[in-house]
């Protein structure tokens, strides 16, 4: 009998586990949690992004020459000069449900600091010169990460020391990113 409860015991308390982790999890594909000191979870905002060009204007002067000078930037944007999710800086925690977790992280989501300006925020996608030529960045991770498999469908992301600034997860959905921000 004292074997039969035990065994019940053990039953009961991987179940009671695995229900948190469970609890844990984003509802849907896609999201993105931080997980809070006391164990609970925050939804990270979804917001749209835009894609912007810009060029310094340099080929509308009417000398010759002037067009080598023109540089050209194509920048992911994001309105607001900050998200509405704040978090301390330090060690954070999210976790990010892919639907299945048995995939390389880099190539499922990335995590990048935007750069503040004016009213927005923007990442840098490709900029180029006539005398540079172009350079692209397909590298969305360039916030340094710990990554480990979450549940059945999900992934378990650690930043180690986050510094102030602006942050987005993007998944494969480019069209919006899950932004927070680290004060």
């Amino acid at each position: 009998m004292k074997k039969y409860f035990a065994t019940l015991a053990m039953v009961m308390l991987t179940a009671a586990g695995f229900a948190q982790s469970e609890k844990l999890e984003p509802e849907f594909i896609g999201q993105v949690v931080v997980v809070n000191a006391d164990s609970t979870t925050t939804l990270l905002q979804k917001e749209p992004t835009k894609i912007k060009t810009g060029s310094t204007k340099f080929g509308m002067i009417p000398l010759p020459g002037t067009g080598l000078l023109d540089k050209s930037k194509v920048n992911m944007t994001v309105k607001g000069k900050e998200s509405q999710t704040k978090l301390k800086s330090g060690r954070l925690t999210f976790i990010v449900k892919a639907g299945k977790n048995d995939m390389d992280p880099k190539s499922v989501f990335g995590v990048f600091q935007f750069e503040v300006k004016k009213k927005a925020r923007q990442f840098v996608l490709a900029e180029g010169s006539f005398l540079s030529g172009i350079q692209s960045t397909t590298n969305f991770n360039t916030v340094p990460t710990q990554v480990k498999k979450y549940g059945a469908e999900s992934y378990l992301v650690v930043i180690e020391n986050a510094q102030p600034g602006q942050y987005a997860f993007t998944t494969t959905d480019f069209s919006y990113v899950a932004t927070f921000g680290v004060e």
